[in-house]
């Protein structure tokens, strides 16, 4: 059973932000299917009404915090020992494949979350995840680091290869394995559908970028605002036909529409598309004419045409 745990409460400084709005992030993040949900101790005390202990991983830093804070599903610390409780989970680090073989010494701690690896996919990662799975036979969580940009890939293969406990970020805050990436792969390598509805995405997206100052890029994938612009005239044609042909999943999954945007990649399915959004059944000899002219424009102007430039140009045709 795949279980994911968000760390994105770790990963930034919160305490200049309004307690409603990180007890609103807390809400949004477990609705999009997770399994646990990790914050400390301040936060903790921030937003105690809001939290569900049972969904719920503390981070402590002493064992003995446990009986300070009981009730959570689990808790994270990184001097765990061999006499903790079930329930805790010691944290190691291990920044890169050359330091795998100190992993043996912790082989008789019960639970354990294996954090870095950064480098691991250039290597045999597969008999390395199948390494450390036969060393610790307790709960094994990876969390891998993105020094490499591989953390999202890693943290898919950790799953794809069997691995159940993956801890992941919001688009990868604080250097580590993308949230919504990784839901999404498994969406559809996988089938793993813990949330059919993924729209929250966009939510937690506006709200991410408002308590951090941080604009996402407009291309991150599956929460980047322009991901399905698509100006090329045979991907265009090609959407219009079976859009599996291009796009892994409708947009409307994760809340967005598909935008078709005129520029001079554009061709004739592209200009038909876009006239029809507007209610115009354009003659086919008008088009070849149009495409000439929007093709010059968006060379003169450096870019596409948003839709006012298009209809602007559309009506000296009609």
């Amino acid at each position: 059973m795949i279980k994911i745990t968000d760390i994105t409460l770790c990963t930034f400084n919160f305490k200049a932000a309004p307690e409603h709005k990180v007890s609103q992030l807390y809400s949004l993040l477990l609705q999009t299917g997770i399994s646990y949900i990790e914050i400390d101790i301040p936060l903790f005390e921030l937003i105690e009404e809001t939290v569900d202990k049972s969904k719920t991983v503390l981070r402590i830093h002493y064992p003995t915090q446990i009986n300070t804070f009981p009730g959570f599903a689990g808790y994270v610390c990184r001097l765990g020992s061999l006499e903790t409780p079930l329930n805790l989970i010691s944290e190691i680090q291990i920044n890169d494949v050359r330091e795998l073989n100190q992993i043996s010494k912790y082989s008789e701690n019960k639970n354990v979350r294996i954090i870095g690896l950064d480098d691991l996919l250039i290597h045999d990662y597969v008999n390395t995840f199948a390494k450390i799975k036969e060393i610790f036979s307790g709960r094994v969580e990876f969390c891998p680091q993105n020094r490499y940009y591989c953390a999202t890939s890693l943290a898919a293969e950790w799953v794809l290869n069997k691995g159940e406990n993956i801890a992941v970020s919001f688009c990868g805050s604080g250097g580590f394995a993308a949230l919504e990436e990784l839901i999404m792969i498994l969406r559809i390598a996988k089938r793993h559908k813990p949330n059919m509805d993924l729209s929250v995405f966009r939510k937690i997206k506006e709200l991410y970028q408002e308590l951090t100052g941080y604009q996402i890029a407009g291309n991150k994938a599956v929460i980047g605002d322009h991901i399905f612009d698509v100006e090329s005239g045979i991907h265009v044609d090609g959407i219009l036909k079976k859009s599996s042909n291009y796009e892994p999943f409708e947009p409307t999954v994760v809340g967005m529409s598909r935008n078709i945007v005129i520029g001079k990649h554009s061709g004739k399915s592209a200009v038909e598309m876009k006239l029809k959004e507007y209610g115009v059944i354009p003659k086919s000899e008008i088009i070849s004419i149009l495409l000439t002219r929007i093709r010059e424009e968006s060379i003169r102007l450096g870019r596409g045409l948003n839709d006012r430039e298009f209809i602007s140009i559309a009506r000296k045709f009609s």
